[in-house]
């Protein structure tokens, strides 16, 4: 009797000890820990995916969060995709990466959202902000030691139409030319015919300043070219220094954008509107180019320091200074030949009118 009793007993540890293996055998099943979270993705590029799910991985961990193997050993699953994305208003974005955040208890999406991007590389200080607009909902992710991530805001590099307006600090040369000139730089009052001159008076080249304003309106047409109208005016001739010069400018300028500053390099072309009495002959039009480095000033303007050369196309003659004054001989020649060009310096700041 006591062989039969001690085999039943036998058994029914033994149906015990599988029982316990399987969630009904087991009074107390396991819960996932609140924190727990799965990470999958796919992408069309295997570069891409293998870069988020490492990234995102790093910032789980930062914000102790507890990663799984499996989607059914966590509380929330976090998922991307990656795809190809053409903007119409925006040629730059090539790519938009989809984000969602699932509680897999209550099998229910608790947020969802895209973000595009131009290039991979653009996104290593922004992986990290993604993740955590996400992470923010999961209970006990430590956001309060989170690193600040600053979002560029790139409106200002963005306008369609800014207003330009500048301080202007242009250095003017005139180069004396031969023409006309006695022994080399000199002007000359005449003596007897054939003999040496009655007076020389040495010439030499003019370096001048001309600060003044300018004034323009640019038009961003494309990503990389923008265009401006401006208006020019100017002080200084080489004897009053007072004379107001007024011109009208365009530039073509390429744009390039970084994340803290913009480099536009452009092509110029001017042309005068008044001429100094001090002048017998000014050529109008100028030639040139310059650079333009703009920060940002405000969401939608820029601080700006440009840099450039005008040229102008033809001699500038100038009347004889000695022609006046103490001597009333005519002196010879009547005019002074120059070329003329304008090195120029500018700091201003330009306003955003319109969002492209």
């Amino acid at each position: 009797m006591a062989k039969p009793s001690f085999l039943a007993v036998f058994f029914l540890l033994a149906a015990y000890s599988f029982a316990i293996d399987f969630p009904f055998g087991n009074p107390h099943p396991r819960t996932p820990d609140a924190r727990s979270i799965y990470i999958e993705g796919t992408a069309e590029q295997e570069e891409h995916k293998t870069f988020f799910m490492d990234h995102f991985a790093a910032e789980a961990y930062t914000l102790g969060l507890i990663i799984t193997d499996y989607s059914e050993d966590a509380e929330f699953t976090f998922r991307f995709y990656v795809q190809s994305h053409a903007d119409e208003y925006d040629p730059s974005i090539n790519y938009i990466i989809l984000i969602s955040l699932v509680d897999n208890e209550a099998d229910m999406e608790m947020v969802s959202f895209g973000w595009p991007f131009a290039e991979l590389q653009d996104m290593y200080e922004h992986a990290p902000f993604i993740f955590y607009m996400a992470a923010a909902l999961i209970p006990g992710a430590i956001l309060e030691d989170v690193r600040i991530v600053r979002v560029h805001d790139t409106r200002w590099q963005n306008q369609m139409l800014y207003l330009r307006l500048s301080l202007d600090y242009p250095i003017a040369f005139f180069i004396l030319q031969p023409t006309g000139l006695f022994a080399g730089q000199a002007a000359y009052a005449p003596g007897p015919p054939g003999g040496v001159p009655d007076r020389i008076q040495h010439l030499d080249h003019i370096i001048m300043p001309r600060p003044g304003i300018t004034v323009g309106v640019e038009w961003m047409f494309h990503d990389f070219l923008s265009a401006e109208l401006n208006f020019q005016g100017r002080l200084g001739d080489p004897s009053t220094y007072m004379f107001f010069n007024v011109a009208v400018g365009a530039q073509l300028k390429g744009v390039f954008r970084t994340n803290t500053f913009m480099l536009q390099p452009y092509i110029a072309v001017s042309r005068a509107l008044n001429t100094s009495p001090e002048f017998r002959r000014f050529p109008p039009f100028a030639l040139g180019g310059g650079g333009q480095v703009s920060v940002r000033g405000g969401s939608t303007g820029a601080f700006f320091l440009d840099i450039n050369f005008m040229h102008y196309i033809g001699n500038v003659q100038r009347r004889n200074p000695y022609a006046r004054g103490a001597y009333p001989l005519a002196p010879n020649p009547s005019r002074i030949h120059y070329r003329h060009f304008v090195v120029g310096l500018g700091i201003g700041y330009k306003f955003g009118l319109l969002e492209r």
